[in-house]
């Protein structure tokens, strides 16, 4: 089991890896936006989801709190807080690019990773916000609840209920 924080590296460096890539071939057409640090506490809520989803497991053992902009994994936030609403920058020293390099090797993990990145990163940051505010979903019962952690289970159920599903 990873990280969350390993996860949100291997986030950030995807959406490098696809900046640089489109910048190379000079594709102007095709418009990416980072990553701010409220597209990766979302990013990472949907990558929890979807792996509990089809593995049945969690892919990481952080908790998820729900605060008022969604879903938050509180060691991410306080690494990455400094950012605000700047796109995240980090470079790609040796410790990075193992962590990297680790999740890529399990092909389960980064299978699951790379099916949320294409179908969760071409939201911005706030649309994401608003897909995690959904009526009846983990964090709005956690909400209404007045419960500030975001029950593994809730977020198992929606998932495969209502976003990974066979049709």
């Amino acid at each position: 089991m990873e990280s969350a924080l390993n996860i949100a590296i291997w986030f950030l460096f995807k959406n490098r890896a696809e900046e640089r890539e489109h910048e190379a071939v000079n594709d102007d057409y095709e418009v990416y936006e980072g990553i701010t640090h409220l597209k990766l506490q979302k990013l990472l809520y949907n990558a929890q989801g979807v792996f509990f989803a089809i593995q049945g497991v969690p892919l990481f053992e952080e908790n998820i709190e729900a605060w008022q902009h969604g879903p938050v994994i509180r060691e991410v936030y306080d690494v990455y807080k400094m950012y605000g609403k700047n796109n995240i920058n980090i470079t790609l020293n040796e410790e990075n690019r193992r962590i990297v390099e680790r999740i890529e090797a399990d092909t389960t993990v980064s299978q699951i990773l790379n099916i949320v990145y294409e179908n969760f990163a071409i939201y911005t940051a706030w649309q994401l916000r608003e897909l995690s505010h959904r009526e009846n979903g983990p964090w709005d019962k956690t909400m209404k609840k007045g419960e500030k952690i975001i029950d593994n289970e809730l977020i198992r159920d929606y998932f495969e209920k209502e976003v990974v599903t066979d049709g």
